[in-house]
């Protein structure tokens, strides 16, 4: 099940950023078909005026990383696109770990995120995020991949923490209802686009930090309070600040936005 281009919104001053969601039902925003690709094009847009964003939508609900279907799902994403994408951001392992088959889940993810970093891709991969099982066998298996993935690190390789950026159980009740599918699984239609929101804040944190380490700042924003907050940021991702995690942030290596 797959969704493809969006058109740009917008006439843009610069080239259009390309983007890739990949991933399962998670990703094209089943059974809703509100694939949360749409809000995170629009919070990138609002941060970045003078350019578009053009995104494909590669969810397959279901599918599991631990077989070979999803690697080449993704080789096919990128041999078929008619350009080269900016960014593609991954999610995977919620299947398997239904299934039971949580060992191979990181090695195949690593599959999976290598075949755009080798065509010179950066990659954000999630995190496995929360649903309303309470078995502590498949919370202790989700943990492992989960510190898997944020303590995987390659070049052009970001993560972001959905599992701590959308929760269930710790949800409040009223929110839980409004964002989350009867399943425990899925989302309703507000659920993906808080989903895409969060990811897009956190794209748009790292391209914020992209221009800033090879630009003059004060060209980016007139406004001295948030020059000095992005001034704030590159200093704690320099130093390697552990208080980025707990927020649910990604991290940023320098040599990375070189």
């Amino acid at each position: 099940m797959a969704a493809r281009a969006n058109k740009p919104t917008k006439k843009s001053t610069e080239p259009p950023l390309r983007i890739l969601c990949f991933g399962n039902s998670l990703t094209c925003g089943f059974p809703v078909g509100n694939p949360y690709a749409g809000q995170l094009a629009r919070k990138i847009e609002e941060a970045f005026p003078g350019r578009a964003v053009e995104y494909d939508v590669e969810g397959w609900p279901g599918d599991l990383v631990t077989r070979g279907h999803y690697t080449r799902r993704m080789q096919n994403s990128w041999e078929s696109a008619q350009y080269p994408y900016d960014w593609t951001i991954v999610l995977g392992g919620t299947n398997d770990l239904g299934w039971n088959r949580p060992a191979d889940i990181i090695e195949g993810l690593k599959r999976a995120w290598d075949i755009p970093l080798s065509k010179g891709g950066k990659v954000l991969a999630l995190t496995i995020p929360e649903t309303k099982s309470t078995s502590r066998e498949t919370i202790e298996r989700r943990n492992e991949v989960n510190d898997a993935i944020r303590g995987y690190e390659k070049d052009n390789f970001f993560h972001f923490d959905l599992f701590k950026a959308l929760p269930y159980h710790q949800m409040a009740p009223h929110d839980r209802g409004k964002y989350w599918d009867p399943d425990g699984v899925h989302l309703q239609a507000a659920g993906y686009d808080l989903m895409g929101e969060k990811i897009g804040d956190a794209l748009v944190r790292i391209l914020r930090l992209a221009e800033a380490q090879c630009t003059d700042i004060s060209s980016i924003v007139s406004d001295a309070r948030q020059r000095k907050a992005i001034e704030d940021l590159i200093y704690e991702e320099e130093m390697g600040d552990p208080r980025l995690l707990s927020q649910g942030y990604i991290i940023v290596r320098k040599k990375d936005l070189d």
